[in-house]
C-alpha cells in the first residue's frame, strides 16, 4: 500500500531541507559565478585570445590546424597538451576564440564547485564551506586568468582536480577516483614543464610510503603504487621522445635559457671580460639579459640552414602570424650552451645567485595579477575595486604597494612564516600517526604540501620575472592545506574534550 504524506508534514519538510543542504550550496555557487561573470562582461571585461598568435609557448596556428599531430611530435619547447588543446579547437570550431572563451568559462564555473567539494570532503560544515568558496571564487585574479588564453588557468584547474580525486579516493577507495587523480596530474605535467617527471616520481614514492603507514592495507598500497605508472610511463615516454629527436632529457628545451636569465646578474662589461677569459660563450654574450630573442639574433642564415630540423614546427624561424617561432631547432643548441654558461656564472659567484634566488622568491609571493600585466590591463580596470580589496587581504595591510619596494622582503618574511607554520603543523600530524585523523585528510595535506613547496622552490631557482604567475596555480593547494590542518587540530581538540 502506498503511503501518502501531506506536503506540510515534518517528514516532507525534512527531506526538502536535506536535499537543499546537499544541492543548495552548489546552486548558490553557480548563481554567484554566473552573476559575477555577467557583471564582468557588462563592465567591459572580455576574453583575450590574442596570445594564440604570439605567445612563445604556442606553435604556429596554421600548423596546429592543418598538421597537428606531426607538429606536436616535433614540439620540444613545451609539453604537448596545451598546444594539442589549441589545435583541436582550431580544427573543429568555426569560431575558435568563442570556443576558447566558453571552455575557459566552463572551467571557471567548475573550479569553485570542485573547491567546495574538497572542503566538504575534508569535513568542513557545508555552510562554512560555502562561505569560504564564495570568498575564494570572487578573487579577481581567478577571473583575470580565466579570460586569458594561457596555460596558467589550466594548471590551476588540474591542481584542484587532482586534490579532489585524491581525497575522494581516500574516502571511498574507488579505483576510478585514483585513476582520475593520476590523469589530472598527467594533464598538469603535459601542460607545464615546471612539473618535471622526476617531481611525479618523487611524489608517487612519498605518497605511497605515507599510504602504507596510514591505511595499513597492503592491497591499498600496492594499488596506489602500481597506478602511479599511469602518469610515470607517459611523462618518461615524452622525455625519451625528446632525447631521441633533440637530445634533451626533460619536457622542455628552454631550461638553459631560463636559468641563464636568472643567473646573469652581471653588467655587459663584466660579461665581455668573462667571454675574453673563455668562461662564457659568444651566445651568452649575445643573450645578455634577454635570452628569448628570435633565433636569427643568435645564428646567421648559413648556420640556420645547416641545422638538422625535421618539420616546419622546428624548421621555420617565424610563424604565419609574423612572430618568431620559439620552437625552432636552434633553441635546443642555444639552451644547452646557456645552461653551461649559467652554471659557470653560478660557480663563479654563488652568493650573487643566492641573492637573486631570494629576490625571485619575494617576487613569487607577489600578487599574481601583476604578471603579464600588459595583457591584463583592460580587464583589470573592470575588477579594480575588488582587486584592491583582495590585495589588502593578501598582506596588503603591511603597506607594501610596489614589488620594487625595499620592504618587499619584509612582506615575504611574514608570508613565509605563515607557510612554515602550516607546513610544520602538517609534518607534526604526519609523525603523530593518530588514528583519530582520517587517512584521506592527512594524505591530501601531504600532497598539497609537496606541490606547493615544490612550486615555490623550483620557480624561485629557475625563474626571475614572472614568479608570481608560477605560484598562482598552487594557491588553492595551500588553502586546502590550511583547511585540512584546521580540521585535524579541531578533531584532536574535540576528541580530548569529549573524553574528559
Amino acid at each position: 500500500m502506498i503511503k501518502y504524506e501531506p506536503m506540510g508534514s515534518d517528514t516532507s519538510i525534512g527531506k526538502l531541507f536535506s536535499r537543499f543542504q546537499e544541492s543548495g550550496p552548489a546552486l548558490i555557487i553557480l548563481l554567484i559565478a554566473a552573476a559575477f561573470r555577467l557583471v564582468f562582461i557588462l563592465k567591459g571585461g572580455s576574453f583575450i585570445a590574442t596570445p594564440l598568435s604570439f605567445a612563445y609557448q604556442y606553435l604556429d596556428p596554421l600548423l596546429l590546424k592543418n598538421d597537428l599531430m606531426r607538429s606536436l611530435l616535433y614540439l620540444h619547447s613545451q609539453p604537448p597538451f596545451f598546444n594539442l588543446f589549441l589545435g583541436i579547437v582550431l580544427k573543429v570550431s568555426p569560431l575558435p576564440a568563442v570556443s576558447y572563451d566558453i571552455l575557459f568559462k566552463t572551467a571557471g564555473v567548475l573550479i569553485p564547485l570542485i573547491f567546495y567539494g574538497i572542503l566538504v570532503f575534508l569535513g568542513i560544515k557545508r555552510l562554512l564551506a560555502l562561505l569560504i568558496t564564495i570568498a575564494f571564487m570572487l578573487n579577481p585574479t581567478l577571473i583575470l586568468y580565466e579570460n586569458l588564453l594561457y596555460y596558467s588557468y589550466a594548471e590551476a584547474f588540474f591542481v584542484l582536480l587532482a586534490i579532489f580525486f585524491l581525497i575522494r579516493w581516500g574516502r571511498g577507495m574507488k579505483f576510478s577516483d585514483l585513476f582520475l587523480f593520476w590523469m589530472s596530474l598527467l594533464c598538469l605535467g603535459m601542460v607545464r614543464s615546471l612539473f618535471h617527471p622526476v617531481f611525479f616520481l618523487i611524489t608517487a614514492v612519498i605518497l605511497t610510503f605515507q599510504i602504507r603507514r596510514t591505511f595499513k592495507e597492503q592491497r591499498v598500497t600496492r594499488t596506489f603504487a602500481l597506478s602511479s605508472l599511469l602518469i610515470l610511463i607517459p611523462v618518461f615516454a615524452l622525455c625519451l621522445k625528446n632525447v631521441f629527436f633533440f637530445g634533451i632529457s626533460g619536457t622542455s628545451s628552454w631550461d638553459g635559457m631560463s636559468l641563464w636569465t636568472k643567473a646573469n646578474g652581471f653588467s655587459p662589461e663584466e660579461l665581455e671580460e668573462f667571454h675574453s677569459r673563455g668562461m662564457i660563450s659568444s651566445l651568452a654574450l649575445k643573450a645578455d639579459l634577454k635570452a628569448f630573442q628570435p633565433i636569427s639574433f643568435y645564428f646567421d642564415d648559413a648556420e640556420l640552414k645547416g641545422m638538422p630540423c625535421h618539420h616546419p614546427a622546428d624548421c621555420a624561424t617565424t610563424r604565419s602570424t609574423g612572430y618568431p617561432n620559439f620552437n625552432h631547432i636552434g633553441y635546443v643548441a642555444l639552451s644547452k650552451q646557456l645552461w653551461k654558461d649559467a652554471l659557470r656564472l653560478i660557480a663563479y659567484d654563488p652568493s650573487l645567485f643566492a641573492i637573486y634566488t631570494g629576490g625571485s622568491y619575494c617576487l613569487t609571493l607577489w600578487h599574481s595579477s601583476d604578471s603579464v600585466h600588459a595583457l591584463f590591463k583592460d580587464n583589470m580596470e573592470t575588477v579594480k575595486g575588488l582587486e584592491r580589496f583582495y590585495r589588502f587581504l593578501y598582506f596588503g595591510f603591511l603597506g607594501v604597494e610596489d614589488r620594487n619596494s625595499v620592504r618587499l622582503r619584509d612582506r615575504a618574511m611574514v608570508i613565509t612564516a605563515l607557510f612554515l607554520i602550516v607546513y610544520l603543523s602538517t609534518v607534526i600530524h604526519l609523525f603523530r600517526k593518530d588514528d583519530r585523523i582520517p587517512p584521506a585528510v592527512i594524505t591530501v595535506c601531504l600532497f598539497c604540501l609537496i606541490i606547493h613547496a615544490y612550486t615555490l622552490l623550483v620557480s624561485s631557482i629557475i625563474e626571475f620575472g614572472e614568479n608570481n604567475r608560477f605560484r598562482f596555480p598552487v594557491d588553492s593547494a595551500f588553502l586546502v592545506l590550511t583547511a585540512g590542518n584546521i580540521i585535524m587540530w579541531g578533531t584532536l581538540i574535540h576528541s580530548r574534550f569529549r573524553n574528559q
